[in-house]
């Protein structure tokens, strides 16, 4: 049996208030969000993909705060966001008000349960414009307005990619206030980045050798296309060279070791992301088999190669047409394109249609 190599890196998941001792890089842009919150009960925080938005909320921002200073609530769309919105809300009541409750009566109640401030926190925002209706965008900046307008004790950070961020200009009428706090998350630098390596190598106790240009040949590698570096690439770039060296040193008894030599082994970033994508794909054979009872092989890859060319990038594609498409095709049911699809957002290996 092949021995399971478990490596110390977050790979391509967010980090959370555990993850104190090993977040680094973002001391400026959580000191800046904490004091905007204090400023205003709604702050827009955007920036591109792979910047790290997620984490700097989850643990940057949410190891300012006492445990009794705020009441934190993590809201995805889903189907539909102010369906979202009251399922979470009633999610986390103590006093169970009725099901036909609007939002504004379930957020005064969940203070009155609680006596702390209630934060809404809206992750990957832009999804609201790329799958909801026009309906559904007023009414959620209307529940904007009318949470400011009856000055409930309730913040809202709303966390978004940047290149959405133009179709809020929109809704101005409806929530005139939206762009009065906004704060852009940058791009590292490359002393953050070099920094971030570093440090996370050291918490890690992974020894390094030639320090300085080792760290400056994994920026190299990592960086993309567009010369910009996504830090979920950085953490699954650096999780293969651990599991590269966990192979390389056998029964050696020494620490961890990232070298010159390691990163040759590596390949270049095309390598690492490849043995990636093979990985993922046959985790989510699994899931799919687990969760779906969908035994036949090969599914995840047959949805992937609809939506993407011969050279690998994606095709503009609606997603009506892809389940039509693989139902007719591969008699693949849309309930499993809709999970897979789902799961390769969540994994990064697709991002969402008609970008």
């Amino acid at each position: 049996m092949v021995k399971q190599i478990k490596s110390p890196f977050k790979f391509l998941d967010a980090y959370d208030q555990s993850d104190r001792d090993i977040f680094f890089g973002r001391e400026q842009e959580t000191q800046e969000l904490y004091d905007r919150l204090f400023e205003t009960n709604v702050v827009l925080l955007y920036g591109a993909s792979g910047t790290g938005k997620t984490s700097l909320i989850n643990c940057g921002l949410g190891n300012e705060f006492r445990a009794s200073d705020w009441f934190p609530i993590f809201i995805r769309r889903r189907d539909n966001i102010m369906q979202s919105i009251k399922q979470e809300l009633h999610r986390h009541a103590v006093r169970k008000l009725p099901e036909e409750s609007n939002s504004i009566h379930l957020l005064h109640s969940l203070y009155l349960d609680y006596y702390k401030p209630i934060y809404l926190i809206f992750d990957q925002f832009e999804e609201i414009f790329i799958l909801g209706s026009r309906q559904e965008q007023e009414d959620f900046f209307e529940l904007l307005y009318q949470i400011e307008e009856r000055d409930l004790n309730v913040k809202i950070i709303i966390s978004m990619r940047e290149e959405y961020i133009a179709q809020l200009s929109e809704f101005e009428n409806i929530y005139p206030s939206l762009w009065d706090n906004r704060l852009r998350i940058e791009r590292m630098s490359l002393k953050n980045l070099q920094g971030v390596i570093l440090n996370t190598l050291k918490a890690f106790k992974i020894e390094v050798k030639n320090e300085e240009e080792l760290v400056n040949k994994i920026v190299e590698k990592v960086r993309g296309k567009d010369k910009q570096v996504d830090l979920a690439t950085l953490q699954v770039y650096l999780d293969r060279l651990y599991r590269l060296d966990v192979e390389r040193r056998g029964e050696e008894d020494r620490p961890i070791r990232f070298d010159l030599e390691l990163l040759g082994k590596s390949g270049n970033l095309e390598n690492v992301m490849a043995f990636f994508l093979e990985e993922q794909l046959s985790e989510l054979e699994k899931e799919l088999q687990n969760e779906m009872g969908v035994s036949e092989e090969g599914i995840p890859m047959d949805i992937l190669f609809t939506m993407v060319t011969d050279n690998g990038t994606k095709q503009a594609v609606e997603l009506d047409n892809v389940k039509k498409e693989l139902k007719r095709a591969k008699n693949i049911d849309p309930k499993v394109v809709d999970f897979c699809i789902s799961r390769f957002k969540e994994m990064r290996i697709l991002r969402e249609l008609n970008e």
